[in-house]
C-alpha cells in the first residue's frame, strides 16, 4: 500500500513518466505519430493501475484466505472491499498533490484490476482443491 502511495507521488506524475515512456516508445515504434504515443503512454499508466491494485487485491485475498477462520469467498470479499477503499484513499491523497489529479475513472480502473485477480484466484484455487480431491 505504501509501494503505491509513492507511485501516486508527483515522482510518478504523467509528465515524469512522459519524460521516459514517450522517448522510449518513440524508440521502439518510431512511424508512430505524436498522438498515438500519447495514447499509449496514458494506456501503459492505466495498465499500471490495473497491475497494481490486482497485485494489492491479491496479496490480502493470501492474508485473508490462509486464515482458518475466513472462507474463500468471504477473503475474496474483504480483499475487494480493501483494495476499493485503498483505490479511493489514493486518489483522494492526488487531490493534494499539484502535479496529480484525483478521477473516479482511476478508482473503476483500480477496482477491475482487484476484481479480475480475484476472479482467477477464485477460479485457480477451485481448480487446485478439484485436482487434489481427484488425484
Amino acid at each position: 500500500m505504501g509501494v503505491i502511495l509513492w507511485f501516486s507521488s508527483d515522482a510518478w506524475s504523467a509528465s515524469h513518466t512522459g519524460t521516459l515512456l514517450i522517448p522510449l516508445l518513440r524508440w521502439l515504434l518510431p512511424w508512430v505519430s505524436v498522438g498515438q504515443l500519447t495514447t499509449l503512454h496514458v494506456g501503459i499508466r492505466k495498465l499500471a493501475h490495473l497491475g497494481e491494485y490486482a497485485a494489492l487485491a491479491l496479496l490480502w485475498y493470501r492474508a485473508f484466505a490462509r486464515r482458518r477462520d475466513t472462507g474463500a469467498g468471504a477473503a475474496a470479499q474483504w480483499a475487494l472491499v480493501i483494495t476499493v477503499g485503498w483505490a479511493g484513499v489514493d486518489e483522494g491523497r492526488q487531490l493534494f498533490t499539484m502535479s496529480r489529479t484525483a478521477s473516479l475513472r482511476d478508482v473503476a480502473i483500480d477496482s477491475v484490476g482487484a476484481a479480475l485477480a480475484l476472479v482467477a484466484a477464485r477460479i485457480g484455487r477451485a481448480i487446485r482443491a478439484r485436482r487434489r480431491r481427484a488425484g
